[in-house]
């Protein structure tokens, strides 16, 4: 059995080469001003989530029923990237939540990767970042494949993770079905996102790496650097 102190350890080195790869920053979120802010926020909302439905409905949006964090929640529950900060909850600095730190850390750092390919490539307006996209991803079909695409590329990357530890990959469906409650992603994200997993997993059952960019980096560093823990730590 892996002891708790030698997952910290793989998730710390992971988490900076996670850092020094896509140039990003992880802090704590409990500490972060703006994440207090959001949380604060939920809270605020987490009452008017049929409001909002039905306004959405007068201008005939696809809106599915959302499944809003409390604020509570989303501080210790949810990593969160933002620009280049990756906010991860206190909670998953301690030994017995290292390995969540692996799975996760990657997945976080993918999206800065993505943020700094598409927004600042052009792909999107350059006031637009993917904070901005997640918001609008129940208004705009073009947002929400988007949103669908790079979620699915990410998730493929948590669970290839998984997978390498020793864990059962996580059902396609239940994956969509998360994107579709936790983003409130309309049905044309929830097809893209579905898709994309479905390719990223044939290649998992040929035996590779999605081809995904923080999968690649982290399982290369999973392979070099903590090999002890291949099909050792089922998550």
């Amino acid at each position: 059995m892996i002891a708790h102190e030698r997952l910290q350890e793989v998730a710390d080195g992971l988490q900076a080469a996670i850092e020094k790869e896509f140039g990003c920053t992880f802090v704590v979120k409990e500490e972060q001003t703006l994440h207090r802010v959001i949380a604060d926020a939920f809270d605020v909302v987490g009452d008017g989530v049929d409001k909002v439905r039905e306004l959405a409905s007068y201008l005939s949006l696809d809106v599915p029923k959302i499944g809003l964090p409390t604020g509570a929640a989303y501080l210790s529950e949810f990593g969160t990237t933002i620009g280049s900060r990756i906010a991860l909850p206190r909670i998953w600095y301690t030994p017995e939540k290292a390995l969540t730190r692996i799975l996760v850390g990657p997945h976080e750092g993918g999206h800065v990767g993505q943020d700094k390919a598409g927004v600042d490539a052009g792909w999107w307006p350059r006031s637009t970042t993917h904070t901005a996209l997640y918001l609008c991803s129940i208004a705009t079909k073009d947002a929400a494949e988007y949103l669908g695409k790079i979620e699915g590329d990410q998730y493929a990357t948590t669970e290839a993770l998984r997978a390498w530890c020793g864990g059962e990959r996580r059902p396609i469906d239940e994956i969509a079905d998360g994107l579709r409650r936790h983003y409130a992603l309309m049905s044309a994200g929830v097809d893209m996102g579905r898709a994309v997993l479905r390719t990223h997993y044939r290649t998992m059952d040929k035996g590779g790496v999605p081809n995904v960019r923080a999968a690649r980096v982290a399982i290369d560093w999973l392979e070099t650097h903590a090999s002890d823990l291949k099909g050792q730590v089922p998550a």
